[in-house]
Parts: C-alpha cells; sequence; structure tokens
C-alpha cells in the first residue's frame, strides 16, 4: 500500500533518486518498480545480538548515502533510530514518531495509500494521488502463464490470515469452492498455509483446483493473482497485492472494518461483512474470539457468496 508513495514523490522533485528498506520478504515486490533506483533490507526477526549488529551495519550503509529526505511510514523506534543515526537531513514520520523534523498526522477513514501520501505534505502543498502498483518482470509472468490451464473463468482464493479471527472458517472455503464447479480455482497463500490449502483442495474434491501455497515468493504470486478474473480472501495481503495488480477482489471482513483504512478500493470491488454490534473488536484481529463466538465469519452466507461471483462473471 506504500507504493501510490514513489510516483508522487516524483511529481515532486523529478530527477530525486529514491532509496527503500523493507523487511526482506517485502523487498522482492519493489525489485522491478521503476522509481526506486536501491532497496536495502533489514530482517527485525532476528536474535536481539544480530539484530543489533545489522543496525549498525546498516546505519554505516546509510549514512554513506548522505540522504537530504528521510520519511517512514511505520512508527516504530526503530524506524525513528534509523533516520537519527544515518544523518538525515530533513526526517519526516507520523505524529507519534520519535526523532524527527516534521511530524504528520495520518488521517482516518481514507484508504491507506492516501493516508502515506500525507507525508509529502511538508514537501509541497500539490500532493497528486496515485494507486498502488506492483511491476512484475515477464520472466516471472511467463513462467506462470505456463502454469495454467485456462484463460477463462479463473478464480484465486487466499484462506490464510496471520490472525485467527480474520479468517473465514475453512469449512465455509470448502462449502464456496463446491458450488463454483464450473471454475478453475487457485489458492494461494504462505508456507505455513499450505497445510490448511492442501486440506481444503482434498475437501472440496472439486474438479479443477490446483495449490500454489508455499510455492511461491510474492512476486510470483502477484503475478498468479494479476492473470486471474477474480480474487476471494480475507482481509490480509493477497488483498492488496490484487488491488496493485488490478484484479477484482471480494474480501471477507469479521473482526476488522473499513473505516481502519485497509480496504478493497477499485470499483468492482466488494467487501462481504455481517453488521454486528461486538464489530470491530480489534485494529488487527486475534487469536481467538472474544466473545467465543466468531459470529462476523461464521454468519457469513456461503450461498450469497457464490451468487456475487456467479453474478460477477454475468456482468463482465
Amino acid at each position: 500500500m506504500t507504493t501510490s508513495l514513489f510516483p508522487a514523490i516524483k511529481d515532486i522533485y523529478p530527477d530525486a533518486e529514491i532509496h527503500t528498506l523493507t523487511i526482506p520478504p517485502a523487498e522482492v515486490l519493489l525489485r522491478n518498480n521503476p522509481f526506486i533506483s536501491k532497496r536495502f533490507v533489514f530482517d527485525k526477526k532476528n536474535s536481539f545480538f544480530t539484530k543489533v549488529k545489522s543496525f549498525f551495519s546498516l546505519v554505516f550503509k546509510l549514512r554513506k548515502e548522505k540522504y537530504h529526505i528521510g520519511m517512514s511510514v511505520q512508527h516504530y523506534l526503530t524506524n525513528a533510530l534509523l533516520m537519527k543515526f544515518s544523518n538525515i537531513k530533513l526526517k519526516i514520520g507520523r505524529t507519534k514518531m520519535r526523532f524527527v523534523d516534521e511530524k504528520v498526522y495520518f488521517p482516518n477513514k481514507i484508504h491507506n495509500r492516501l493516508r502515506v501520501l500525507t507525508l509529502l505534505e511538508p514537501l509541497s502543498k500539490n500532493v497528486r494521488q496515485h494507486d498502488t502498483h506492483i511491476y512484475i518482470d515477464s520472466e516471472s509472468e511467463d513462467r506462470i502463464k505456463s502454469q495454467l490451464q485456462t484463460k477463462d473463468k479463473n478464480i484465486c482464493i487466499a484462506p490464510g490470515s496471520v490472525w485467527h479471527t480474520k479468517k473465514l472458517p475453512k469449512y465455509k472455503f470448502i462449502e464456496i469452492i463446491k458450488l463454483l464447479k464450473d471454475y478453475n480455482i487457485y489458492l494461494i497463500g504462505s508456507p505455513q498455509e499450505t497445510e490448511l490449502c492442501n486440506e481444503i483442495m482434498q475437501e472440496a474434491n472439486h474438479p479443477s483446483i490446483y495449490n500454489f501455497a508455499g510455492k511461491l515468493n510474492l512476486l510470483e504470486s502477484s503475478a498468479l493473482v494479476k492473470n486471474m478474473d477474480l480474487m476471494l480472501c480475507n482481509d490480509s495481503a493477497p488483498l492488496h497485492i490484487a488491488n496493485a495488480v488490478e484484479t477484482t477482489v471480494f474480501a471477507f471482513f469479521g473482526p476488522t472494518i473499513k473505516d481502519f483504512a485497509c480496504f478493497p478500493y477499485r470499483e468492482q470491488d466488494k467487501i462481504i461483512e455481517i453488521d454486528l454490534d461486538c464489530r470491530p473488536c480489534g485494529k488487527h484481529g486475534a487469536k481467538s474470539c472474544p466473545l467465543k463466538h466468531h459470529n462476523c465469519m461464521e454468519m457469513i452466507d456461503v450461498k450469497s457468496v457464490v451468487n456475487s461471483v456467479n453474478t460477477f462473471f454475468l456482468q463482465r
């Protein structure tokens, strides 16, 4: 969702050289981005001593770049310290961030791709809006296309999420897939979600279902999603990948809501949700339902979902 920021920077400073700093898995999504000149990575999941060593090694590299401007989308202390120790001349961050020169307020109830553009307000009064975008190399796209069975009626399903309460129950995905017999179904997910996808594939007993979970990196997954007609997923990363490659997405929202700024934003996208007094129960979901019923997902009607899918394809 940060990719809208890079072309907006170029609108203000056409000759600027843009560098990025991400965690390792996210770096692959920026490899082909034409607005980015150099990419750095920092693994926050290392052991404490390895993390400290990597931190100062990174600071040394960043200092050599002699940056005029640095900005952080997140307000974590590590990000603030990296900008401070890297001797960046103008440091821009969010209101809660420490050690920055300019603090900006992220407005509520607008999509995150637009919220991040507020980081540019200290630099210009005329910030242009941009959509998110993932640039896929031809090799990755050709490799994925060679594994697709047909060009017609392809649906990608991502049943996983880091947070349990964000996940539509497995049995509902199975019921949905059983009712979508006329479509090609492609499952994607992280290596940790391979077993979940295997179980869904086996129990759905669908004539045209293929499991890519754990077999693709994020860029390859993006190439697969780009070649789909529709994405079905939870409120998770595949939603934002689908938006960035312009594939229509139907997303299941349970503990989270649209007002949290991370929602599908393209014209044909759809949020599938149940209006309950207990929603939202957390900004990022949880390991279990606080009220022990998980009605926000359990009450989603499978036949209604399938009807929406069929209607989408009829109207194309």
